[in-house]
C-alpha cells in the first residue's frame, strides 16, 4: 500500500566478476565444513514460552512460542489449551533455523500462535504433549497475566504488540475517536492509522469486528492512503490513515469498538553471514500487528425532548419553500421541504403537514446526502410533496418544523421553517374530482355474439413431439440443471479450496501485473520494470502451485517446477528472466524501449508455456 523511499546502490561490474569466483570458493569450503556435523546426532527437546512478556493488558497480543529443538518438523498439530473468553486466537507463524557452532550443526523449529487478551485475570496454561520425529514431548505449565488496559477513546493509545517483523514501538496501529463525550444518537468519527519506522510493503486487514451497539458507516478514502511524516512521543514516523468509520450509538449503556488486526509486509534486513557477503541483504517477514481497543460511556438524552423529535443530535436548519404561489384549482404545485446540519441526518423523519381538507397530498419523494465532517456527520435530507388544492381561495402552508438536542449547547431546540402563502384561483368542477387525477373510464360493455353450431376438428401441422424444437425445450430445463450444479460445484472450491482458487485466479493476476510492466516499459525507471516482471513470474508460479510468494527463491522455484513435470527447457527460460530482472533491478543500465518490448514478448510466451506445462 505504502513504502518509504528505497535507494538502491550500483555496484562496478568488474568488482562483480571478481567476487563471484570467490564468493563461489568461499560457499563451497563452508559448505565442505559443515558436512562433517550433519553426521552428529543431536537430542530433540521442547519448551513454550511467551513473548513479548507474560504480563499484557486487555486488547493486547501475545505469542505462545513452541520451540523444538533437534528438529525441523513437527507431526501435527499440539492441543493447544482452551483459552475461552479469555484471548481470541488470531493465526500462527513459523520459523526454522540452523546454526553450527564449533563444528556442530543444531536445527530448532519455533511454531508462534498469535492471540489477543479480551479479559483481566490470570490464565494458567497447562502443558500439553507436542509430536516430533516419534517422540511425544511434554511442555512446561505457563502462567499469563491480563491486566487492565486504558478506556479512553485512544487519542493516548500506545503501540501495540506486533510480532517478527518489527519492534512493537517501530510498527503499531492507532484507532483514536473524535469525540470523548458521546450522547445517544450522537454521531462521531474513529480513525485507525498506522505508524512505521521500518520499511513496509503492504498490508491487509485480518480482522475488521463489526461495532455492536452502532450504526456504522465505512467512510475510508478511496485510492491509496496519504503518507505523511508525524511526531509521536518525540519520535518520527511515516503515517497514514489506512481506515475511518462513522458511528451512531443506538442506546445508551457502555460500549466498546475490538480492534482491528492488521498483516503487515515488513522487508527487514538480514544478518547472517550470506546475506552480508552475498548481497541478499533484505527479506520480507510477514508481521501481525493489532490497534488498541475503544471503551465509550454512552449517555442518554435528557428528558423534556419537542415533539415531533428527529433524533438529531447536532444542529439542524430547516426551510420549505413551494414552486410557485398561485396555481388553479385541481392543479398539482410541489412543496419542497429541506432539512440540513450537523448529526445524523438520516434519522430525520417525515415532516408532518397540517393542511386543510382542501388539499390532496400524495407520499414525498425523500433524498439524502450524507458526509464526513469534523468530528462527526454533516448533510441534507429533502422532501418533495404534490399537493393539489380541490377548492379556490387563499391558503396557508404551516410552518414544518423538527425537535433536535444541540450537544454543544446541552439542550433542546427546535429548527423551524416559515409559513407559506398560496393563492388558488378557478372554480371547484362538478362531478367526481378523482378523475382529475387521471383514471381508466370504461366505454361499452357489449357481448360478443356467439357463433352457434359445430365446427370440424382436424390436424393442422405436424405432430409436436416429432420436431427438434419439441425436444430440445424438454432437455433445456435438464441442460440449466446440470450447468448450476457445476457452477455451484465452481463457486464451492474456491470458497473452500484456496490451491484450487489460487490457480484460477493465477493466469489472470499475472496478464494484470504484465499489462503493469507493460506500461511501466514507457518510463525511465528500470527497476520498476524489471520488478513488476519478477513479480508476474513469481506471481503466476506460487500462485499455480500454493506456495507462499514473499522470499520464494529462485532455486526452491525451479526445484518446484522440476517435480511438477515441467520441461528443462522452460524452467532454464524461467530462471534465466528471473536472474536479467534481479540484474536490470540492482544494477540497470539504459535500457531503450525496443529491448523492453522483446523482453516483455519473451516473458509473455514463458508464461503461456509455463501455465500449459504445469501440472
Amino acid at each position: 500500500m505504502f513504502r518509504r523511499p528505497a535507494v538502491a546502490l550500483s555496484r562496478p561490474g568488474s568488482l562483480v566478476r571478481v567476487l563471484q569466483p570467490i564468493q563461489c570458493l568461499v560457499l563451497a569450503g563452508m559448505m565442505a565444513w559443515s558436512i562433517p556435523a550433519a553426521v552428529y546426532a543431536q537430542d530433540v527437546s521442547v519448551r513454550a514460552y511467551l513473548t513479548p512478556s507474560s504480563n499484557v493488558g486487555v486488547g493486547q497480543t501475545f505469542v505462545l512460542n513452541v520451540e523444538m529443538t533437534g528438529t525441523r518438523t513437527m507431526a501435527g498439530e499440539p492441543e493447544l489449551p482452551d483459552f475461552g473468553g479469555f484471548a481470541q486466537y488470531l493465526g500462527k507463524n513459523t520459523q526454522s533455523s540452523v546454526q553450527m557452532i564449533d563444528g556442530r550443526t543444531s536445527v530448532s523449529l519455533t511454531v508462534q500462535y498469535r492471540y489477543q487478551a479480551l479479559r483481566k485475570g490470570t490464565f494458567d496454561i497447562p502443558a500439553f504433549d507436542v509430536i516430533s520425529g516419534g517422540q511425544t514431548m511434554t511442555t512446561e505449565p505457563l502462567q499469563l497475566i491480563v491486566s487492565s488496559a486504558s478506556s479512553s477513546s485512544g487519542a493516548n493509545a500506545g503501540p501495540q504488540a506486533t510480532e517478527n517483523g518489527a519492534e512493537s514501538q517501530d510498527l503499531f496501529v492507532t484507532a483514536e475517536a473524535t469525540k470523548d463525550r458521546i450522547r445517544d444518537g450522537e454521531s462521531f468519527v474513529v480513525e485507525y492509522r498506522i505508524w512505521t519506522r521500518v520499511d513496509v510493503g503492504s498490508f491487509t486487514f485480518t480482522r475488521v469486528p463489526e461495532p455492536e451497539g452502532f450504526w456504522v458507516e465505512d467512510i475510508t478514502p478511496g485510492g491509496q492512503p496519504q503518507v505523511e511524516e508525524l511526531t509521536r512521543n518525540g519520535q518520527t514516523y511515516t503515517t497514514a490513515v489506512i481506515r475511518r468509520i462513522a458511528l451512531v450509538p443506538t442506546g445508551p449503556g457502555e460500549r466498546r469498538i475490538d480492534p482491528v488486526g492488521l498483516d503487515v509486509q515488513v522487508r527487514v534486513r538480514r544478518n547472517d553471514l550470506f546475506s552480508g557477503f552475498f548481497g541478499l541483504g533484505t527479506e520480507v517477514v510477514p508481521t501481525a500487528v493489532i490497534s488498541n481497543p475503544l471503551t465509550f460511556q454512552v449517555e442518554p438524552l435528557p428528558p423534556g425532548r419537542p415533539e415531533p423529535f428527529s433524533g438529531v443530535v447536532g444542529r439542524l436548519a430547516v426551510s420549505a419553500a413551494l414552486d410557485r404561489d398561485s396555481v388553479d384549482v385541481n392543479e398539482a404545485v410541489t412543496l419542497r421541504v429541506r432539512v440540513s446540519g450537523d448529526g445524523n441526518i438520516r434519522t430525520v423523519p417525515n415532516p408532518v403537514l397540517d393542511l386543510s381538507a382542501d388539499f390532496e397530498v400524495f407520499p414525498p419523494d425523500v433524498s439524502e446526502s450524507v458526509q464526513a465532517s469534523g468530528p462527526g456527520l454533516s448533510g441534507e435530507k429533502t422532501f418533495e410533496y404534490v399537493l393539489i388544492p380541490r377548492a379556490p381561495g387563499d391558503r396557508e402552508i404551516p410552518g414544518v418544523s423538527f425537535g433536535f438536542f444541540d450537544e454543544r449547547a446541552d439542550e433542546y431546540r427546535t429548527a423551524a421553517a416559515e409559513r407559506l402563502a398560496l393563492k388558488v384561483t378557478g372554480v371547484t368542477q362538478g362531478g367526481p374530482v378523482q378523475l382529475l387525477r387521471g383514471g381508466v373510464s370504461q366505454l361499452r360493455e357489449d357481448i360478443r355474439f356467439i357463433h352457434l353450431g359445430t365446427a370440424s376438428l382436424r390436424p393442422r401441422g405436424r405432430v409436436l413431439f416429432k420436431g427438434a424444437a419439441f425436444w430440445m425445450f424438454a432437455f433445456l430445463p435438464l441442460a440449466g440443471i446440470a450447468g448450476a450444479v457445476a457452477l455451484r460445484r465452481h463457486h464451492d472450491l474456491l470458497e473452500g479450496d484456496v490451491a484450487y482458487a489460487r490457480g484460477r485466479r493465477a493466469g489472470r493476476i499475472a496478464k494484470k501485473r504484465l499489462a503493469h510492466a507493460r506500461r511501466l516499459a514507457s518510463g525511465r525507471d528500470v527497476r520498476a520494470f524489471y520488478g513488476e516482471i519478477a513479480r508476474a513470474l513469481r506471481g503466476l508460479v506460487a500462485d499455480r502451485l500454493n506456495l507462499a510468494e514473499a522470499g520464494l527463491q529462485t532455486s526452491e522455484l525451479i526445484a518446484r517446477l522440476g517435480a511438477r513435470g515441467v520441461g528443462d527447457t522452460t524452467m532454464d527460460e524461467i530462471k534465466g528472466c528471473l536472474e536479467h530482472c534481479d540484474r536490470q533491478r540492482f544494477a540497470p543500465p539504459e535500457v531503450d524501449s525496443e529491448e523492453k518490448a522483446r523482453f516483455l514478448e519473451r516473458v509473455g510466451h514463458l508464461m503461456v508455456d509455463l501455465d500449459r506445462e504445469i501440472r
